[in-house]
């Protein structure tokens, strides 16, 4: 780290002001984040180096910087910042890891993280950035990033929200004023044009410290103040640059030119095998003295050296003849080892097609997309595409090359990649393009036809990437709208196809799911597989036909296993692990799965996916009364309907609403959410019993409000399907559904049938919140028929599970029910735990578990200075010093009782 402020750093007090104080709230674990933005030259990289000087002792400085020769390079940047090296991991397994390396850096004191020239940053490096900054709560971590833009599309929009967020301190650069000029030009040693020259120049230059430094350097001082003559534009560092190598010998030449073609850093040795040159030392000392070399930051076992600004290397390389661009390119790809290195320098020596450097790199670009790196593979196809020789080939690789920016995320160079698909490529191979654009986009119907117009045209043995996709994404949108008998036979054509496809690509799950929802549960356990794919299906399957604990053990076994699976296969085993904790009384890992589920869909920019995330998230605190929390779910899951969505995510959006408004006791706020659900006409996922179990909530609040004809409609129709399947737990709530209908009618003898065969069924499935409304509803008709002692009873058993829920509305209304029964509720609440805000419950019920910090911190996904902090509050709220202490409280406070009530 430099021992002092750069000596030719001038103005920005401002800016440093703010660096500053952004630092000292960073060393009181308060994390920020600063964005440098403005054009190339006007001071970013110098303000950095400059506060990072100023800074002072005791930082761990962590820097990294972007090159646009590596954004394909997998994490090349972040393996710059933290020395990891991780090209097949996932981006938010990458980001775990970099928190917990920053947990432990913290514990010597603060960290900085500069990362230099965002817009050039390769994207697994950016996701997995992004992740950690999302997740720094409490933590001695300031990081300062700068960029050109930070609206630029490359971007991922989940980064773009973090730099537009109001707590991030944006320091836009404008240029210089005439303070800053005449102390530039007194540290430098240049003679001060006049006061009114000094103006123009800086209104010529728009007062950029790069193009007003070059023309200082470049012009005499007599030519800036001849005001009868024009000032020429900027040349900024072009000339400087290639008069500065012109006055250097032939090996210092050789040795910068070598480097530029091996990018902006290499090791000494690389550049002097590429350059040839007998004292490559010398050589770099003189190249150092004259400004076109430096020694680069970095523990390797050569010296690392690199341009000091990348117009440097820019006019170097530009300079480069076409003949020996080429020639260098041919031998940097026989000297470096890596084989994305090789390809790199490969590619660059193209002087026209090439089919077999187009084979070669589709085949490299294939190998990354089977393991989930859509990044690297997107930018190998298209590179491929360019290099190919007919429009056939071309067309087919670019339509490969969008549909692998969409698994990446980035639609808009999709939509730039569809416009260069050549007219006269295949018309089916132009239709798969369009359609997976509109798929993505939301125009469902437009896709399905265009989709279905490239299934016809596709010979899956010639073309079997994009024929494997095409299935894929039918399968997928048939079940994203309820169509189960039409996903399941798509993603049977898809799994028949012989391509290689990503390990976790989804298409199991999606014929297992579909089956399901189409009414054939049977057929789907029935079929054989294996791997994770595979296990999410059946998974989803035995929560839908009750077998809770064979459910479980095959979402948990999936959810452990795939913290390095693609991101919408963690997304979604993760949601799908909360709902059948949901259904199974584990409401507390259901709240931290789905609230994981819903953040990680978020960050990674799953729209597809998120609404029905945030509408499980939104489960548990509308159960619990925690209103707020539950309101801020689904929000945000209607946000996100915006890119999509579909009939899936409408039915459990609908259905989490209707949970909210009827915990809150708003009968007409139930018929509202569940309105658009009884406009469909489609029957799979909507009505299937079992999948998303929401009738009962409408049959009960249609009593409520007279309605009791509509209610027994709706109740005959499940209690048919439900028969039929054998679902045992909707048989469970339709048969407490009909006691309240009888009993709202006056027929007592036939309510209490109702609610006994409820009974029945409830003890055929391990569901505690639909057994603890059971015994609620029916206790609440005993009391109201004059049998209190047998009220009591049933009353008692729901007040014994609600409270293991902390199913607050729904324990108020039993101790209610109690209460008129002439019982006292037997509840000893403890107000200090109702204090605790739901994230320090979490991380105290992990902690009570056994887990150290950093298992919570990667359980809940956050960093281990977060649960340290979460912890200390609890223990300042539960009047505890230690876990022992924290254990011992909970114990004698009886950690299932109850929380206050909102």
């Amino acid at each position: 780290m430099p021992s002092g402020p750069a000596p030719h750093f001038v103005g920005r007090e401002r800016e440093l002001g703010e660096m500053l104080e952004a630092l000292d709230r960073a060393r009181l674990a308060v994390p920020g984040l600063i964005l440098v933005d403005g054009p190339q030259g006007i001071g970013k990289t110098a303000l950095a180096n400059h506060f990072v000087a100023r800074a002072g002792e005791g930082l761990k400085v962590l820097r990294a910087s972007g090159d646009e020769a590596e954004m394909t390079l997998p994490y090349g940047v972040l393996e710059q910042l933290t020395g990891i090296a991780a090209s097949r991991v996932e981006p938010l397994a990458m980001g775990s890891t970099v928190l917990d390396l920053l947990g432990d850096l913290q514990e010597l004191g603060p960290v900085v993280l500069v990362v230099d020239d965002v817009q050039w940053v390769d994207r697994l490096s950016l996701q997995a950035l992004t992740f950690v900054l999302r997740r720094l709560r409490r933590d001695k971590v300031l990081t300062v990033l700068t960029t050109r833009d930070a609206d630029s599309p490359w971007l991922p929009e989940s980064l773009r929200r973090v730099l537009h967020d109001s707590g991030v301190c944006r320091l836009t650069l404008d240029g210089f004023g005439n303070g800053e000029l005449d102390c530039l030009c007194g540290l430098l040693g240049l003679a001060r044009p006049r006061p009114v020259a000094a103006e123009r120049l800086l209104a010529h230059t728009r007062g950029n410290p790069l193009h007003t430094l070059a023309l200082l350097e470049e012009l005499p001082v007599q030519a800036i103040n001849n005001m009868g003559s024009s000032l020429p534009a900027p040349r900024s560092y072009a000339l400087l640059t290639l008069g500065q190598l012109a006055r250097c010998g032939e090996p210092v030449r050789l040795l910068v030119q070598a480097v530029s073609v091996l990018g902006m850093s290499t090791s000494l040795r690389n550049a002097a095998a590429l350059a040839e040159v007998a004292d490559p030392l010398a050589a770099f000392d003189e190249a150092a003295a004259a400004g076109l070399l430096e020694l680069q930051p970095g523990q390797t076992s050569s010296l690392l050296i690199g341009f000091p600004h990348p117009l440097v290397r820019a006019t170097v390389y530009d300079d480069l003849g076409a003949g020996r661009r080429v020639l260098l390119h041919l031998r940097a790809a026989e000297l470096v080892t890596s084989a994305h290195h090789r390809l790199v320098h490969r590619v660059a020596a193209a002087v026209g097609p090439d089919p077999q450097l187009a084979a070669e790199l589709t085949e490299y670009a294939r190998a990354e997309a089977t393991n989930d790196l859509w990044s690297g593979a997107a930018d190998h196809l298209l590179q491929a595409a360019y290099l190919s020789d007919t429009p056939a080939v071309r067309g087919r690789l670019l339509a490969e090359t969008l549909g692998a920016f969409l698994l990446d995320g980035r639609i808009d160079e999709a939509k730039r990649v569809n416009d260069l698909i050549p007219a006269d490529a295949e018309p089916a191979i132009r239709s798969y393009a369009a359609g997976h654009l509109a798929a993505v986009a939301g125009q469902v119907a437009e896709g399905e036809s265009l989709l279905t117009e490239a299934w016809a045209g596709l010979d899956p043995a010639a073309h079997p990437v994009i024929a494997w996709r095409t299935a894929q994404q039918l399968a997928m949108l048939s079940l994203m709208q309820a169509r189960g008998r039409d996903s399941a036979e798509w993603a049977g054509r898809a799994l028949g196809i012989a391509a290689d496809r990503p390990a976790t690509d989804l298409t199991d799950f999606t014929r297992l799911t579909a089956l399901c929802v189409c009414g054939a549960p049977d057929e789907a356990l029935a079929t054989t597989g294996n791997g994770l794919d595979y296990l999410l299906g059946r998974g989803l399957v035995r929560t839908c036909v009750d077998d809770l604990a064979g459910a479980l053990e095959d979402l948990r076994g999936v959810v452990n296993a795939c913290r390095n699976q693609s991101i919408p296969f963690q997304v979604l085993a993760t949601a799908i692990l909360g709902q059948a904790e949901f259904r199974a009384g584990q409401w507390d890992d259901a709240l931290l799965h789905t609230g994981i589920a819903a953040s990680l869909a978020d960050d990674a920019e799953q729209a597809w996916i998120a609404p029905i995330c945030h509408a499980l998230a939104a489960l548990v605190p509308a159960a619990r009364g925690d209103w707020d929390q539950a309101e801020e779910h689904l929000l945000a899951g209607q946000k996100q309907l915006a890119h999509g969505g579909g009939v899936a995510a409408r039915t459990h959006l609908a259905y989490s609403r209707a949970e909210l408004a009827a915990a809150q006791s708003d009968h007409h706020g139930v018929l509202a959410a569940l309105q658009p659900l009884l406009e469909f006409a489609l029957h799979d996922i909507v009505h299937e019993p079992g999948v998303v179990i929401w009738h009962d909530l409408l049959a009960d609040a249609l009593i409520a409000l007279g309605a009791c004809d509509r209610a027994q409609v709706v109740l005959d129709r499940q209690q048919s399907l439900a028969a039929a399947r054998n679902r045992v737990s909707v048989l469970t709530v339709v048969a407490r559904s009909s006691g309240n209908l009888h009993a709202a009618r006056h027929r007592s003898s036939a309510a209490e049938s109702a609610f006994l065969a409820g009974m029945d069924h409830s003890a055929r499935v391990e569901a505690p919140f639909v057994r603890a409304k059971l015994c609620l509803h029916y206790g609440a008709f005993l009391r109201r028929t004059g049998r209190r002692a047998a009220a009591v009873v049933q009353l008692r058993a729901a007040q014994a599970i609600l409270t293991g829920l902390r199913a607050v509305p729904y324990l108020n209304r039993c101790e209610q029910e109690l209460s008129a029964a002439g019982q006292p509720s037997g509840q000893r609440r403890d107000p200090r735990l109702g204090a605790l805000t739901p994230q320090e419950l979490a991380v105290t019920q992990l902690v009570i578990k056994g887990m150290t910090n950093r298992q919570v911190a990667t359980k809940l996904v956050l960093s281990v200075k977060t649960i340290e902090y979460h912890l200390g509050n609890a223990y300042a709220k539960l009047d505890v010093t230690s876990r022992t202490g924290l254990t011992a409280k909970l114990a004698e406070m009886r950690l299932e009782s109850v929380r206050s009530g909102p």
